[in-house]
């Protein structure tokens, strides 16, 4: 693997900048030097001292009439695919003569590759089918046609902290109410249905956004309009394994366009990969269908808390359509929360041994349901996971060679138990 290794060698550079950060409506403010020009150099873009006079400009334009009052804004750390800064408008409501702070948060994208309206559908999509908490978007522009000369989005700052890193820390009362309205968060999620497996995204209607259209980008399909379909509520139209065969195949054939030579690691992957789907299938593994919305980063960096438990979601640009499985991911730090590393997840199914932690997963998995309990704990089905992130991600950098290795040594052994099982089963 050490052609391969090298060749991912300048991606996985980049795995290690910035990118992997959240675009948290709730992160800390970048208030030392350091961080403003380590932010400005890895992203090429211009220092916040001048670009923070046009953002203020906007959003005097856009929130400081309607408030009529002072606008303020502040930097925030962004993630590796927005600006984002905290707008505070101070003012006075209709008959009331006390003032009135309301908190906004401005997101810009920073390159021109991320579309405001393929970040907008997720949240129009859950707004029609959902009752989760979250950011309320008061006013965006996909346009230069602005003060910021950017696209940019305007959201409700959603109130509370996010329980990155400060979870620990709670109290037990408080961490059972986070556990059961993450429960419910999971619940909802598994109940939207999609009859394709893709991305969101929506067709605009300029006379009144409203009315935009939600769209589903197929994952097996060139990121074109052209390839978008509308979106249907209903059960799948393929089963997983078909979903995961035609992913894979896709992406075998984007590698060998591209440069067959250069590109034989990641062919042979992909082989790799479609004869586990195929193994998989046979053992009964991705027999079902049935696509349900994915966050794809439920951590606990992207969950605002309050007093009263969860107070919002944030973060759905990266939701997808995707086989059910996939939002089964055991949220371990729940009540295995690991400060050193990433919990493991080959643990998740183990009864914690403090009561504490134990009742905690509980009232999880209660609120979570039968869905989530059934696609959570086995081995075979937490491999389906890593092999979908696969098909849909393909591969990006060094440490993913690691990890296709021990997928592969991993199904190796659980297949030999699930096929021995299967010939004891139809001796019986």
């Amino acid at each position: 693997m050490s052609e391969a290794t090298s060749q991912l060698e300048q991606l996985d550079l980049e795995s290690k900048s910035d990118h992997s950060k959240s675009d948290s409506t709730s992160s800390l403010s970048d208030s030392t030097n350091s961080q403003s020009d380590s932010s400005t150099l890895v992203y090429s873009q211009e220092p916040f001292e001048t670009f923070k006079l046009r953002a203020l400009k906007l959003c005097e334009a856009v929130l400081g009439a309607a408030a009529s009052g002072e606008v303020s804004i502040e930097r925030m750390r962004g993630g590796g695919f927005n600006r984002v800064i905290a707008v505070s408008v101070a003012g006075h409501e209709d008959g009331n003569q006390e003032s009135v702070v309301k908190q906004y948060i401005l997101r810009i994208p920073r390159f021109e590759i991320r579309q405001i309206v393929d970040d907008l559908a997720p949240l129009q999509l859950l707004r029609q089918e959902s009752t989760i908490q979250i950011p309320h978007v008061v006013k965006f522009d996909a346009t230069q046609s602005n003060a910021l000369e950017q696209p940019y989005m305007i959201m409700m700052r959603i109130s509370g902290s996010p329980l990155w890193p400060g979870y620990p820390d709670l109290s037990q009362e408080l961490k059972c109410a986070i556990a059961k309205d993450l429960g419910a968060v999971y619940l909802q999620l598994h109940s939207i249905r999609s009859v394709t497996a893709g991305r969101i995204t929506s067709l605009p209607c300029p006379e009144d956004p409203s009315k935009d259209s939600l769209r589903i980008q197929p994952l097996d399909r060139p990121a074109a309009t052209d390839s978008t379909v509308p979106y249907e509520k209903g059960p799948a139209a393929q089963t997983v394994f078909d979903t995961i065969h035609a992913i894979l195949q896709h992406q075998k054939d984007l590698a060998t366009a591209m440069n067959p030579s250069a590109a034989s690691f990641r062919i042979e992957l992909y082989d790799q990969f479609l004869t586990i789907a195929s193994e998989m299938d046979a053992l009964g593994i991705l027999a079902e269908s049935g696509n349900c919305l994915c966050h794809r980063d439920l951590e606990p960096r992207n969950i605002m808390a309050h007093a009263q438990g969860i107070s919002g979601i944030l973060d759905w640009d990266s939701a997808i359509f995707a086989p059910l499985v996939m939002s089964c991911a055991p949220p371990m730090w729940l009540w295995a929360w690991n400060e050193e590393d990433e919990e493991d997840e080959r643990l998740a199914g183990d009864i914690p041994s403090a009561p504490e932690s134990r009742q905690l997963k509980e009232l999880f998995e209660q609120a979570a349901g039968p869905t989530y309990l059934r696609f959570a704990y086995g081995a075979q089905y937490r491999l389906a996971r890593t092999l979908i992130h696969f098909a849909i991600d393909g591969i990006q950098v060094a440490e993913d060679l690691d990890r296709a290795d021990l997928l592969q040594s991993e199904w190796d052994e659980v297949r030999k138990l699930l096929e021995s099982a299967k010939v004891a089963k139809e001796d019986e």
